[in-house]
């Protein structure tokens, strides 16, 4: 079970404007986003070496998730 700053405001901030999208959270702010996961990956790891980067990808409004 992940138990996480960054897993906690993802659950709880309105990421919306990200649908379809990719997003690295470090604490409690997006610091990238995109549409290939490496990429969006690579660019957080840039911008912060010393962090450990938590990636999802936000779904679109009417999938379902099981």
């Amino acid at each position: 079970m992940v138990n996480s700053k960054e897993f906690e405001f993802y659950l709880k901030a309105d990421l919306s404007r990200y649908e379809g999208k990719y997003v690295v959270i470090m604490g409690e702010e997006v610091v990238s986003t995109g549409t290939n996961a490496k990429q969006v990956l690579d660019e957080a790891r840039k911008k912060y070496p010393q962090k450990r980067p938590f990636l999802a990808k936000i779904p679109r409004e009417g999938i379902l998730i099981f």
